[in-house]
């Protein structure tokens, strides 16, 4: 749904706006945007496949992917980039966005062991609604009435769901749908966080040093829990690695990447996609099919979150125009 909701889009632009950088196109834009999609929506399904504590398959994913990211780093020589004053100047940043990170993977992780697959990915991918709000409050970006009206959608869904969950599952199921919140919280404060220091340097670098503090915050994290992060069993240490390759370095560096060739609501509309895809996963493999309630608020969240989207990307659109006729002046 949402990869395809992006193909319309860049495909529908006009011959006077591009939504595409001029040194990409759409034939190098829309598979990347297909890919990001499907490597994603894997990551839940490799999650349960694992017998280790969410924690410690965060600690790897991110220990792995910021390896394989450093390896991709070296061989194009992107790491001079660490010596430029920009990067100095914003470690602090950078510290910040990483800790961010790890509790995100943390509060989400966890979650899938306590509720459905389908309430927790579609929860978490709630983030552009909580994005939303926090530029609103830190960013003075104001939302316009068709947003507000999109975010009141998604927070009914929200709620009509967990209800389903506490009446059905009980109170574990709905602890499940906090911690999938929460962590879509932590996303939007790590999207927010990114959205101008991702820019400045090279994405290999960038997602190096974010997974790499994410993995240290998360082993500080496994410390007071007495949680044994030394897993060496085979069939642990493939599945680490394929959350480290699929959904990290060909899912959200991949994102970090588009975000620099195509608009970030481009980018976030993709997100629509990891919920149905991922429930499709679990329903195949896990037969965990969602019950009604779990459906009616699996929809009526995702159309809130396609109403703020797509005002979003017109709000964006009308700026960039204003912009290019001042500059035309």
């Amino acid at each position: 749904m949402g990869a395809v909701l992006v193909v319309t889009r860049l495909r529908c632009k006009t011959m006077t706006e591009s939504l595409i950088d001029p040194s990409s196109s759409r034939r190098q834009i829309i598979p990347l945007l297909i890919l990001s999609v499907s490597m994603v929506s894997s990551a839940s399904i490799l999650i349960l496949f694992s017998s280790s504590h969410p924690f410690v398959i965060v600690f790897w994913r991110t220990l792995y992917g910021a390896i394989f990211m450093a390896s991709i780093g070296v061989v194009r020589g992107d790491f001079k980039a660490l010596k430029q004053l920009f990067t100095r100047d914003n470690w602090y940043w950078l510290v910040a966005i990483g800790i961010t990170l790890s509790l995100h993977f943390c509060t989400w992780f966890q979650s899938l062991t306590m509720t459905t697959v389908a309430a927790s990915v579609v929860l978490v991918d709630s983030s552009p609604i909580f994005t939303a709000i926090l530029s609103t409050l830190f960013l003075g970006e104001a939302l316009r009435r068709r947003s507000w009206a999109g975010i009141l959608i998604a927070l009914i869904g929200a709620v009509f769901l967990a209800w389903g969950d506490l009446g059905g599952s009980g109170i574990v199921a709905l602890g499940g749908d906090l911690l999938a919140l929460a962590g879509a919280v932590f996303l939007a404060l790590y999207f927010i966080g990114g959205r101008r220091i991702a820019k400045e340097m090279p994405i290999t670098v960038y997602t190096t040093v974010i997974y790499l503090i994410a993995a240290i915050t998360t082993l500080a994290i496994c410390i007071p829990f007495n949680l044994n992060v030394i897993v060496f069993e085979p069939t642990e240490v493939a599945i680490f690695i394929a959350l480290a390759i699929f959904p990290t370095v060909l899912g959200h560096s991949v994102n970090n990447y588009l975000l620099t060739k195509v608009p970030a609501y481009v980018v976030s509309s993709a997100v629509l996609g990891e919920p149905i895809g991922a429930a499709l996963l679990a329903a195949l493999i896990f037969f965990q099919i969602p019950g009604p309630t779990t459906i009616i608020g699996f929809v009526v969240i995702l159309f809130g979150i396609a109403m703020v989207l797509v005002d979003i990307a017109a709000r964006e659109r009308a700026r960039n125009s204003t912009l290019d006729n001042a500059d035309g002046a």
